[in-house]
């Protein structure tokens, strides 16, 4: 095992690392920052970094641990369930981010485009959604990050959930979007590189039938070479679910199709989600599969990956896994934070405290927001950990909390009939159905309400499941019975720039003060 100070090395180099990159690069580009650009790196991001941008900002830490966990726990139906249970939702957002940039061309947020298109309440509680959903996805980042540092280096776990959100908070703080763009398309070279040494390792130094002959010899109830595998069936149900609500809901999704340009916007989908998909396939079974192939002693799953590079390669595996790991913390990491900098300053700041700030005032505030909400999920991670919720736990009920609001947000974007009312009561509705499905399933079947009685596959699937079915039939059925048709031309020229808006707000300080000076001199 590494020494923890290994492990508080790694947090300032990378730290340190990123926010010298990010303050080369403002200064090489010679412009200066303003609110537009920091909120939306000025609209004109090609395909190419759009889809490494989309690939590092769905390869959570979670993505490398868990899709490893499942592939110890499953077998070899593991990696293919969290690979397509989390791929179909980037190709299928292709669609929305179209139509978000056909409809919306200027928004910042899709929170505005749905306090255009619906009433406040919708607007008010798919914000609720949407927050819930950053604050989820960052502490998972966290608790992914914090498990491996505390596996390869000792590093005492709580220091580790406190510390990692200040690796990514300063240089996003600084560089805004763009810096997350730069941060991102780095960090998928790397991961893909060191991706390749593990597989190579794994196939040279074990080979496949080493591997098979492990599985094997576990026994036939695990259902670990078959991909009929029960478990590993309900594990994918639950994955898809979840994770429509962590893309569709989530404003670092709709931020980078914002950001890019209007050709690029659904093409990077389509690619990004494609090559995404090979990460965790492979990681899962190189490491996860084969780690239970070869018969590793691992305690918790959840430490699967991490404890299997270092049986392949010692320190130098560690490592090697820790700056991967660290490279997928650092691009899902500055992602959350913009996005939901974005969100408060957008749709509370600008709409509700101060609607007639300035660029320079509004820049001020995002930085702000950045700097608070990275400092607060530290301390929320800690909680966390304190209170005995793992990364298994929040990855798997994720869904049950934010998957409402995906039906009637999608309805709402590319559907003339979805109505205020049925969006609204659908949203809320299927969430609080899902709690109170997952509550039963875990107190009739085993016997309480717990951590654990609610951390099972059936209380998990339930809820899931009822959260989905529910929002959509009332969101669909009040739309077909109202029989309303909303005109989305007339959203156009409804969105406008931070920057166009105080451009116009001071020539128009300035007409006013040419127009006193006329009538005083004359």
């Amino acid at each position: 095992m590494l020494s923890s100070t290994t492990g508080y090395l790694i947090l300032l180099i990378f730290g340190v690392f990123f926010t010298g990159l990010t303050i080369i690069m403002q200064k090489r580009r010679k412009e200066k920052m303003t609110a537009e650009q920091f909120s939306t790196a000025g609209r004109s991001v090609g395909i190419g970094l759009a889809s490494a941008s989309i690939i590092a900002a769905w390869t959570w830490a979670a993505t490398l641990m868990m899709s490893s966990s499942t592939g110890f726990k499953y077998g070899i139906s593991g990696p293919y369930w969290y690979a397509a249970g989390a791929c179909i939702q980037v190709l299928l957002f292709a669609i929305v981010a179209i139509h978000l940039k056909r409809k919306a061309p200027m928004a910042h947020t899709f929170l505005e485009f749905v306090g255009k298109r619906f009433d406040k309440k919708n607007h008010k509680l798919m914000m609720g959604f949407a927050l819930m959903t950053n604050i989820i996805v960052t502490a998972m980042v966290i608790l992914g990050g914090a498990i491996a540092l505390n596996s390869l280096t000792g590093m005492n776990i709580y220091a580790a959930a406190f510390l990692i959100p200040l690796t990514f908070t300063i240089y996003t703080m600084i560089g805004g979007l763009k810096a997350s763009f730069i941060a991102d398309y780095l960090n998928t070279v790397m991961i893909f590189v060191i991706l390749t040494i593990f597989a190579t390792v794994v196939y040279v130094k074990f080979g496949v039938d080493t591997v098979y002959e492990g599985l094997k010899a576990i026994p036939e109830q695990n259902q670990m070479l078959t991909m009929a595998s029960i478990p590993g069936l309900f594990f994918g149900m639950i994955n898809i679910i979840g994770n429509f609500g962590t893309v569709f809901v989530d404003q670092s999704y709709w931020q980078r199709a914002i950001a890019s340009k209007d050709s690029a916007a659904s093409k990077a989908y389509i690619y990004g989600g494609i090559a995404w998909f090979s990460i965790p396939f492979a990681i899962a079974t190189f490491m996860g599969v084969s780690a239970a192939g070869l018969g590793l002693n691992i305690g918790d799953p959840d430490a699967s990956a991490p404890l299997m590079a270092q049986h392949l390669l010692g320190s130098a595996g560690s490592i090697l896994f820790l700056v991967m790991l660290f490279m997928a913390v650092m691009s899902t990491g500055a992602a959350e934070l913009t996005a939901i900098t974005n969100i408060i300053v957008t749709d509370i700041y600008r709409k509700s405290i101060n609607p007639k700030a300035s660029g320079q005032q509004t820049l001020k505030i995002s930085r702000i927001v950045t700097l608070s909400f990275g400092l607060a999920m530290g301390l929320l991670s800690v909680l966390l950990f304190k209170v005995g919720i793992g990364l298994s736990f929040v990855y798997m009920a994720m869904g049950i909390f934010v998957s409402g609001a995906v039906i009637p947000l999608t309805l709402g974007l590319m559907w003339k009939k979805a109505t205020s009312t049925g969006n609204f009561y659908g949203a809320l509705t299927g969430m609080i159905s899902g709690i109170i499905v997952w509550l039963i399933t875990a107190q009739v079947r085993y016997g309480g309400i717990s951590v654990a009685s609610l951390g099972e596959l059936h209380s998990m699937l339930f809820g899931n499941v009822t959260v989905f079915v529910v929002s959509g039939f009332i969101a669909i059925g009040h739309g077909l019975i109202s029989n309303q048709e909303f005109d989305f031309d007339s959203l156009k020229n409804q969105f406008h720039s931070f920057d166009a808006e105080q451009e116009d707000t001071e020539a128009k300080v300035t007409k006013e003060s040419e127009s006193k000076d006329v009538l005083v001199n004359g």
